[in-house]
């Protein structure tokens, strides 16, 4: 989310403090494509084994979320998140082939995330949609659109060099400020629990699902998934084609 690569010697990337930006090379070498997916699958499994253990507490999901990604910025970007990688992507932060391997490392993360937290507590809770009215249902997804729209948004804004709002600043000031944009952004979803992950919610409640055996909680996994990839395509497409465009008119 926050560091690129911008010089490579022969054992490790060097990268300036200064730079902000989330864009990884397009032309990685293999052990390129292992450390993002290292990390960014260390950085899913924390945030997984925090979401849990917050037990729905804001503030402390936003802190599980700015451990993970102090933890995984320098090396993988941090996405931590699918609706993260599909707006890079979109933004072409990222090409295609690295948007898989982020996926992957993403989906697995947040499974070994829940593995270990019913290991060390014998407990595994993932967000479901309360009723199946129709009005509920719209506003649960609305509110996972609405607010990973903010969110991601708020990312492409903060890790862009011309939109950025704290230039040449220290990458620590990035991390605060995007886990302070969780934060607030979960105000839109008092409803379907605030995930805003699609890769978290699929993966907990999948794991929840058969290790209960409840699979009704999997007939709305769709809200978890369009809610946030939606928010996230169009945060991409307003940041692009509006946002851009109205900072260099200023």
């Amino acid at each position: 989310m926050i560091k690129k690569p911008t010089q490579l010697n022969e054992h490790n990337y060097t990268p300036q403090e200064s730079d902000i930006k989330n864009i990884l090379p397009t032309q990685g070498k293999s052990q390129d494509e292992v450390r993002i997916f290292l990390f960014e699958f260390i950085g899913m499994a924390l945030f997984a084994y925090g979401i849990i253990c917050s037990q729905g507490s804001d503030e402390f999901l936003a802190l599980f979320f700015f451990a993970s990604v102090c933890l995984a910025a320098p090396f993988s970007g941090a996405h931590v998140n699918p609706a993260v990688t599909l707006a890079m992507l979109i933004s072409r932060r990222v090409n295609f082939g690295q948007a898989v391997i982020y996926w992957l490392a993403q989906f697995t993360g947040a499974l070994c995330g829940a593995c270990c937290c019913y290991l060390i507590l014998n407990e595994v809770d993932s967000s479901q949609v309360e009723s199946t009215e129709y009005s509920w249902i719209i506003s649960d997804l609305s509110g996972e659109a609405f607010g990973t729209f903010t969110f991601i948004l708020f990312i492409l804004i903060q890790t862009g060099e011309e939109t950025t709002l704290t230039p040449n600043g220290q990458p620590m000031t990035t991390y605060v400020l995007v886990a302070l944009a969780l934060y607030f952004s979960r105000g839109f979803t008092f409803h379907s629990g605030g995930c805003l992950n699609p890769g978290m919610a699929v993966s907990l409640q999948q794991f929840q699902s058969y290790q209960t055996g409840d699979r009704q909680r999997m007939e709305f996994q769709w809200v978890y998934v369009g809610g946030p990839l939606g928010g996230g395509f169009g945060a991409s497409v307003f940041y692009e084609l509006y946002y851009k465009k109205q900072i260099r008119r200023l």
